[in-house]
């Protein structure tokens, strides 16, 4: 059900370009789903990471997208959920501080009332294939293992589950299947840091279902 637009091998200004057409046409009632597949790197000072585009040079970060330039964007855009998926080395460079937990156990009362709180909030939050450290970008066929973990997780939905829950699926996931992976990756999830967060939540509901239902 998603409005998708697809970039391969992008450059910068293609990258940059989309996020600002995202930033000028989506309204307050609008969702944004961004997931990055491709190459990061780490500055010398370790405190700023960056996607690196096609047309990006090596050792001249003024030719690669900083996380700054990334959050400077979701920060004035009027999109209520944002949540950037992000494949990449050093991808947890972006993530903020923690975010409180939901808990599954919920009763449905308090699980109805915690949705509505956290669907009208704005979010502006991360899940990352790991933290400020190298990851696999190989896995089983043509996915990485983050991306084969993420894209089962969503296939064997069949309710309305928040990106906290498809955190710890892919995490799990994450951790048997890269059991022969080169490096170990841990994922991360939180708000991205400097880009408006206050308090909400994204969430994902299967094109087919009418209606939510609880966890």
């Amino acid at each position: 059900g998603y409005d998708a637009r697809l970039l391969l091998n992008a450059s910068r200004f293609q990258i940059l370009s989309a996020l600002n057409d995202a930033r000028e046409s989506l309204g307050p009632e609008d969702n944004l789903l961004v997931y990055y597949a491709g190459h990061g790197e780490m500055a010398d000072d370790g405190q700023q990471g960056y996607w690196i585009p096609t047309d990006g040079q090596a050792g001249m970060p003024n030719t690669w997208i900083s996380n700054g330039s990334i959050s400077a964007i979701l920060e004035t855009m009027q999109a209520r959920h944002v949540l950037v998926v992000a494949d990449s080395c050093y991808s947890g460079s972006m993530a903020g501080v923690a975010m409180p937990v939901a808990n599954p156990a919920l009763a449905e009362g308090k699980w109805d009332e915690w949705v509505r709180t956290m669907a009208a909030g704005r979010s502006r939050t991360a899940l990352t294939s790991g933290g400020v450290q190298p990851v696999p970008d190989t896995g089983t066929g043509k996915h990485s293992y983050f991306a084969r973990a993420f894209l089962n997780a969503l296939a064997d939905n069949n309710r309305l589950l928040e990106a906290q829950q498809l955190f710890r699926e892919v995490t799990s996931s994450l951790a048997l299947a890269s059991v022969n992976a080169p490096i170990t990756q841990v994922p991360e999830y939180s708000p991205i840091q400097f880009a408006g967060h206050e308090t909400g939540e994204f969430f994902f509901l299967p094109a087919k279902d009418s209606k939510a239902t609880g966890p």
